[in-house]
């Protein structure tokens, strides 16, 4: 059976339980062969940003929170960017190229452009639950230690903000930490820096993005778990040896739904 028609058979939510226990230890080998050794760092592949990160990359085995002051901060190349990033480091180590994951409750992930990104979308699972679900179905995704790099939006696109609710945010936060410690994956969870919460959330680390022109973007590791914090740095979008020959800047979100198919590779759920 097809793995997107056994996902629609059961409610969103419990789908990830029911796939069978051979593909799921396949999908889980795969994670875990995502060439980056546990405790070390996933470069981006984008160097002005790698650059300002610690120890040159997003964290692994942790839970990583990119706020982001607007929906246009390029979080989304980011994330994508991490999913490439694992995929070539498995592939260079001649290992299985690992499964990622990414919920896009939007439902406006544009698959030209997250082809373009070097993301495989053969490899790329897209789940697009309901407001109402995203934060269950988040758990399933990250708990089931399926995939390497899982990418969770709850800020959308301009002109379709999720306004997604943060309040119950932090104990979903330490159930996604505690499922990532002692494992390759990383899971990144975009936030809206301006939106109300009562409770920061505890996450490893908080970077920051905003985007204040077209080819400028603020970036800020605002917290970290071994305290390696920075100032806002301005980074240049145009520099050559980064985001724009690797053609970055091109759009990978669209404002439309239903943007990715099944026959353009990707495994969408939703």
């Amino acid at each position: 059976m097809a793995l997107s028609t056994l996902l629609r058979e059961q409610r969103l939510e419990e789908r990830l339980e029911k796939l069978p226990p051979a593909l799921v230890s396949t999908l889980k080998v795969g994670a875990q062969l995502a060439g980056v050794p546990a405790g070390r760092t996933l470069p981006t592949g984008f160097a002005p940003v790698d650059r300002q990160l610690p120890n040159g990359g997003l964290l692994t085995g942790a839970l990583v929170e990119l706020a982001v002051a607007g929906a246009a901060s390029l979080a989304t190349t980011l994330g994508l960017a991490a999913c490439r990033s694992a995929q070539r480091a498995a592939e260079q180590l001649g290992g299985a190229v690992p499964w990622c994951a990414f919920i896009d409750p939007s439902r406006s992930l544009y698959a030209p452009g997250v082809a373009h990104a070097g993301v495989q979308l053969d490899r790329l699972l897209v789940v697009r639950p309901s407001i109402e679900s995203l934060s269950r179905v988040a758990l399933r995704v990250v708990e089931s230690q399926c995939f390497a790099v899982v990418v969770i939006d709850t800020v959308g696109v301009p002109g379709g903000e999720l306004n997604v609710p943060l309040g119950c945010w932090p104990r979903i936060v330490r159930r996604l930490a505690l499922a990532l410690q002692e494992t390759q994956s990383t899971a990144l969870l975009i936030t809206d820096s301006t939106a109300r919460r009562p409770l920061t959330l505890p996450v490893a680390q908080r970077i920051e993005l905003e985007r204040n022109q077209a080819h400028k973007l603020i970036l800020q590791v605002a917290k970290d778990r071994q305290g390696r914090v920075s100032a806002p740095v301005s980074i240049d979008l145009h520099e050559r040896s980064s985001w724009a020959a690797r053609g970055a800047l091109q759009s990978q979100r669209q404002s439309g739904r239903g943007q990715l198919r099944e026959d353009e590779g990707v495994r969408h759920v939703g």
